[in-house]
């Protein structure tokens, strides 16, 4: 008889804290870990994902961040980044 035992996946998303670390630029960090970037210029919000690969360019901030964190609660993202904690 085989036993088959996988790696608990957890279905609720981190939170995700944001922060400003220079002029335009916003970092994302998800229990931790680096979750993307949004970056502002000339009225436009270029977010990237955790692996900077570019994921849209928006008219707002709250657009662009709102996209990438729907981004980083997609299911396949919790295989890459920490499991929520008690604190979250």
């Amino acid at each position: 008889m085989t036993i088959i035992t996988t790696a608990p996946v957890s279905t609720a998303p981190a939170r995700v804290r944001w922060a400003e670390v220079d002029d335009d630029l916003w970092v994302a960090d998800i229990g931790g870990a680096f979750g993307g970037s949004i970056d502002s210029a000339d009225g436009r919000h270029l977010a990237r994902d955790p692996f900077g690969r570019e994921r849209g360019e928006f008219d707002t901030f709250d657009q662009a961040r709102r996209h990438l964190e729907a981004f980083l609660a997609h299911p396949a993202m919790s295989r890459r980044l920490p499991a929520p904690s008690a604190d979250d």
